[in-house]
């Protein structure tokens, strides 16, 4: 028998890796290298190379890195084997039979024979939906604003009482059989066997290749359970599988993010409004599986579910366990519904822009997991603050990655030293905004120079504020021209991550050689001259700081604008009145000092 590693290296000499990666990617020829975009993550520039010689593929982006086995188990979602068949077929070999072949070949056979089972089942159930006695389930689909040609796309289809062990039966399908696929059930009581699903629409669960493994039955009158779900059967473990996952793959491939949703009809209703990677967990909560299959196509996955208790209780349970398991480039983000909401209501009663903009909004997974944190806590005494950092040790402690680690305990320690300096400002007897503070200092020396730094530090340090400020900013007129080149990269930064936290936001600034100016900025004299500009102080203090001191600076400019206009006329009118208006604008000036 052929032995496996000699197979495979046939495949590598028959197929050129810049070939199998070709069908996925638009890479170009560069020297010895191809290059484009990465396929495993999101970017604007090509990172992604292949290097046919070495056989190997690599991004310096996310680090994806592997052979044309590891491209296609990565890229198609498949095992190592299905791998091999699919290389094998692009080039019309038979894989051959390898040790422990008889076995594998009886395990294969019983495979097929389950799959064929489960897609008679599924056509079954898509001819009851069709028949005159269905006509209410169809007129409850359609009420659900269910389109035909999405019912047909996602085959979707009714079980009524009985029928379909005897269907399944006549095509000579052991009764053992259907009991291991979940298809009928078994009384504890005697031998005699039902239909499993009775009375419910149903949702046929399909593999990555399109293949039928379970099924989810909706009940359409009243009773309990609301959904009914195949069990673990040979075919279908519901903690590695989603629903719809074969549908929303290719939009994923195209840059598009995951949309976990809760149920069959929400995800049913994404995609027939435009939200084509909506996908769902299987009656189960988020599992480690679930979180890895999203992570092979998608970086940041968002979840949406829905907006009563256990939908939110749902959201933190997930963002609790991708806590333990994320890694560097890969996270999750979060967007909450308003209560009583889920997403097919949503996007009906509000449309798919109107989605769209919330998903846009979703939330990091660290806010989530501070919010809920934070909430439950105590900061009445000195001893309970104290107990407050404990826990956020242990919270962080859970995270595997030491580097993610090491900038989720620095972003929370950072968070709740900024709400205590909030607290102990505001207890402050005769307390007196910062900000006026420092409208004073500025009004006294080099008003416009300092005013630049302080606007620039502010929003590193608290770079949410960005995109609420990008209008005032673009309108500044620096005298440094490296303070012009880091506001466009504050702008492009927060424009791709609105939620950057300022650690992160200072490293790619730091990258991008703005280190010496990020020393000019971040340092004693500004935050002496404006104490909101530091990074722990409340977002809202920061808000209203620059805005004060960006009004000064307009203030400040509008009048040299118009003293320089004033200056003009005199020269050519030795006017009284004149000369009178130019001494006042200069009273009302700041005299910048040389540096």
């Amino acid at each position: 028998m052929t032995k496996l590693n000699e197979f495979t290296q046939s495949l590598r000499d028959r197929l050129p890796l810049s070939v199998v990666v070709g069908r996925f990617v638009v890479i170009k020829k560069k020297g010895r290298e191809y290059s484009g975009l990465c396929p495993f993550h999101q970017e604007k520039g090509a990172s992604f190379t292949v290097n046919d010689e070495k056989g190997f593929y690599h991004c310096f982006g996310c680090g994806a890195h592997g052979d044309l086995f590891n491209f296609i188990m990565e890229k198609m979602n498949l095992p190592f084997m299905e791998a091999v068949e699919y290389l094998a077929d692009q080039v019309n070999l038979t894989v051959p039979q390898f040790e422990n072949a008889q076995a594998n070949a009886q395990t294969k056979e019983i495979n097929q024979s389950f799959y064929q089972t489960m897609e008679l089942a599924c056509q079954w159930f898509e001819g009851q939906l069709r028949k005159p006695s269905a006509e209410f389930v169809r007129q409850y689909l359609k009420n659900r604003a269910m389109l035909g040609i999405t019912a047909k796309n996602f085959r979707v289809g009714y079980a009524p009482e009985s029928g379909l062990k005897e269907f399944l039966t006549s095509y000579s399908c052991d009764e053992s059989q259907l009991i291991q696929l979940g298809l009928i059930g078994q009384s504890e009581r005697n031998s005699r066997t039902y239909d499993r699903f009775r009375g419910r629409i149903m949702f046929p669960i399909l593999d990555v290749k399109g293949r039928v493994i379970a099924f989810g039955g909706r009940i359409i009158d009243q009773g309990e359970p609301k959904y009914l779900n195949s069990p673990d059967t040979p075919l279908f473990h519901k903690g590695r599988q989603l629903y719809a996952l074969n549908h929303a793959l290719p939009a994923a491939r195209n840059g598009q993010s995951f949309v976990v949703v809760e149920g069959y009809m929400d995800v049913i209703s994404l995609h027939q409004n435009g939200i084509e990677t909506a996908v769902a967990p299987l009656g189960t909560a988020m599992t480690v599986d679930q979180l890895q299959l999203l992570w092979h196509t998608c970086a940041t996955p968002i979840l949406c579910f829905d907006g009563d208790v256990a939908g939110i209780k749902a959201a933190e349970r997930a963002a609790y366990k991708a806590l333990e398991v994320i890694k560097p480039g890969y996270s999750l983000s979060f967007c909450f519904l308003g209560s009583g909401e889920d997403p097919d209501s949503y996007i009906k009663q509000q449309g798919t822009i109107a989605f769209q903009q919330l998903l846009r909004q979703a939330k990091p997974l660290n806010d989530v997991i501070w919010d809920h944190f934070f909430s439950k806590q105590d900061l009445s005494t000195p001893e309970k603050k104290a107990k407050v950092r404990k826990g956020i040790l242990e919270l962080t402690n859970q995270i595997h990655d030491p580097d993610i680690q090491h900038f989720y305990r620095q972003d929370f320690n950072g968070r709740l030293q900024a709400f205590l300096q909030t607290q102990r400002d505001k207890s402050f007897k005769g307390y007196v905004p910062t900000v006026n503070l420092v409208t004073k200092k500025l009004t006294e020396t080099k008003k416009n120079a300092d005013g630049q730094k302080i606007l620039l530090a502010t929003l590193i340090n608290h770079p949410t504020l960005v995109s609420q400020l990008s209008e005032q900013l673009m309108d500044l007129t620096f005298t440094d021209n490296s303070f012009h080149n880091i506001r466009q990269k504050l702008l492009d930064f927060c424009g791709e991550e609105p939620h950057i936290s300022p650690v992160v936001l200072r490293e790619r600034l730091q990258e991008a050689g703005f280190a010496l100016i990020l020393d000019q900025l971040l340092c004693r004299d500004t935050y002496h001259k404006a104490r909101f500009a530091h990074v722990t102080s409340d977002l809202e203090m920061a808000y209203q700081g620059w805005i004060e001191i960006w009004k000064a600076m307009q203030e400040d400019q509008n009048l040299r604008q118009e003293a320089t206009q004033t200056a003009a006329e005199l020269s050519s009118n030795l006017n009284e009145h004149v000369w009178q208006k130019l001494k006042l604008l200069k009273k009302n000036l700041v005299v910048q000092k040389p540096n």
